[in-house]
């Protein structure tokens, strides 16, 4: 059983002990005990405030919490034990927000933390339940696109975000198995069509 519901147990526990408490009291005839129940409440508090503190955690172990995108870390969690492992064609989309620095010099780094945002926002709207949207570092962000289409392109996911008119993009793409057999064979070479991009 895991921390979640060891935690949650209590609850199960404590709301079994107050039934038992009132079935002994009211037909039993057993005499009333307040403390019974203020023991009660104080364990449930404490379940409920360990079950909070554990969503917390499992959150920012897991999210940017800048964009709300998940983070490297969970990508390549995602990557080595689901994706791989079911053998399906996994597409990788590299995103760069082009002249980033610009904006953070120019008007400051809480205008560009606003732009990261709107821009990872668009992204968790834009890919499908079973796909991932990650910042990957910096203003970069990457996608996992799941059993990808024969015709999968970028250049939706391109107008969607440059439909924003905060900043243009640039993106590469791979096909895991097509591109290589591994995460960062596949950021390599998504990379390397992003910069051909890049180029005037």
């Amino acid at each position: 059983m895991g921390f979640r519901g060891r935690f949650f147990s209590v609850f199960v526990v404590a709301l079994f002990n107050i039934l038992r408490y009132f079935y002994y009291h009211y037909y039993l005839g057993l005499p009333f005990k307040a403390d019974f129940f203020i023991l009660t409440a104080i364990f449930m508090s404490i379940a409920w405030w360990c079950g909070k503190q554990y969503d917390r955690a499992k959150y920012y172990s897991e999210k940017d919490a800048l964009t709300n995108t998940f983070n490297r870390r969970t990508v390549e969690k995602k990557f080595n034990a689901f994706y791989k492992k079911h053998g399906r064609k996994v597409g990788v989309v590299m995103i760069d927000l082009n002249d980033f620095k610009k904006i953070n010099d120019c008007y400051g780094h809480n205008k560009g933390d606003e732009v990261l945002r709107i821009v990872g926002t668009r992204l968790n709207e834009i890919v499908k339940e079973e796909d991932c949207a990650a910042r990957w570092g910096g203003d970069e962000f990457l996608l996992l696109i799941n059993n990808p289409k024969a015709d999968f392109k970028a250049d939706r996911i391109k107008m969607e975000l440059e439909a924003l008119e905060l900043v243009s993009v640039s993106i590469g793409t791979a096909v895991f198995p097509d591109h290589g057999n591994t995460l960062e064979m596949l950021i390599q070479y998504a990379d390397a069509k992003l910069y051909e991009m890049k180029e005037p």
